[in-house]
């Protein structure tokens, strides 16, 4: 008896895994899009596409580099100065001519950006027809975390060598708005940078530009930090761009946001340059957008050349910040610095 139910048990076992496999080889295997996408989108072996290297910077970038080389020399992060700089393989494609204008994303229209998946212009650059520019930079950010990033953004306002490892051609010097913050121990990264005014100078292409990055809460764009989290992201770094030589005029805004990914974080950046031009006296804000365009400013500060500019510069700075950030931030932790 024992082994006639033995050999009916294993009856149905066999038939059961017979009609499993029946279904396998007649049903195709469902691979999901997303995983698809990775591949024809990172079709090398670690997920990404090469690195192609940067084989150019103008002739007063290429002096900056030198000076810039000098004064690192001797600092304990000197390692992270790099002479040769990348762009990933696949954004070539995007410097070569200007996207649609169907490709823009109203500053408006920011909360957009909650929005899970990509949207159908995550790189590109294009003059608008008042002047302005727009820009969309995607960069990719293995092994990074929010920390990290939180971390970098009051880290490197310390001094304008540090500032210079981000892009050792184009960024010259640096001062925070909060040089008395930088050293407390009772402060969270975020508060060591956030509300704060770092003023640069740096080249973007062949011109030497001075700009007040002014910091302000996502929110400000209609992104407040619980719902950024809640659609993935873990970072969030936004500005106001002020002309460097009339600080209370305001030229621009960009987006910073890192969103997880399952290597890292991706940075999804959006700038509007030349864009909502005001004045602010006596805490008031003026606007004059329309004179800005009818005087030629937005094209000055925006336009076609400096959408192509800022939008390689994008790339370079923050391949190279991810290339370094995960092992600088460790010597950071290990008292290396």
């Amino acid at each position: 008896m024992k082994s006639e139910m033995e050999t009916e048990s294993l009856r149905h076992r066999s038939a059961a895994r017979l009609s499993a496999l029946r279904s396998q080889l007649t049903t195709p295997a469902v691979v999901s899009n997303t995983t698809t996408t990775n591949q024809l989108r990172n079709p090398d072996g670690d997920g990404y596409p090469a690195k192609v290297p940067v084989t150019y910077h103008p002739l007063d970038a290429q002096k900056a580099f030198r000076h810039n080389e000098e004064r690192v020399r001797d600092k304990p992060y000197a390692r992270y100065y790099n002479r040769e700089l990348y762009i990933y393989a696949d954004v070539p494609q995007h410097i070569r001519e200007p996207m649609p204008a169907e490709g823009v994303l109203p500053i408006a229209d920011s909360r957009r950006l909650l929005d899970p998946g990509y949207h159908p212009h995550e790189n590109g650059w294009i003059a608008l027809p008042d002047g302005t520019a727009y820009v969309a930079s995607r960069t990719r950010f293995p092994g990074s975390t929010g920390d990290m990033v939180r971390w970098w953004f009051w880290w490197h306002s310390v001094e304008p060598e540090r500032y210079a490892l981000w892009h050792p051609y184009d960024h010259l010097s640096l001062r925070s708005s909060y040089a008395d913050r930088l050293h407390r121990t009772d402060l969270s990264h975020t508060q060591k940078w956030l509300g704060s005014t770092h003023r640069v100078t740096e080249f973007i292409g062949a011109t030497k530009m001075a700009v007040h990055l002014r910091f302000v809460d996502p929110a400000h764009y209609g992104l407040p930090w619980d719902e950024l989290k809640a659609a993935g992201y873990e970072a969030a770094v936004c500005a106001e761009l002020h002309d460097g030589s009339v600080s209370n005029l305001k030229i621009g805004d960009f987006l910073h946001l890192w969103r997880k990914t399952e290597d890292g974080l991706e940075l999804r950046s959006r700038y509007w340059l030349g864009g909502g031009v005001h004045y602010k006296l006596l805490g008031m804000r003026i606007g004059i957008d329309y004179l800005a365009g009818a005087l030629g400013f937005k094209h000055r500060m925006g336009g076609e050349r400096v959408a192509y500019e800022h939008f390689i510069h994008d790339q370079i700075e923050f391949t190279n910040l991810a290339g370094f950030l995960p092992n600088l931030y460790a010597d950071y932790l290990g008292g290396k610095l």
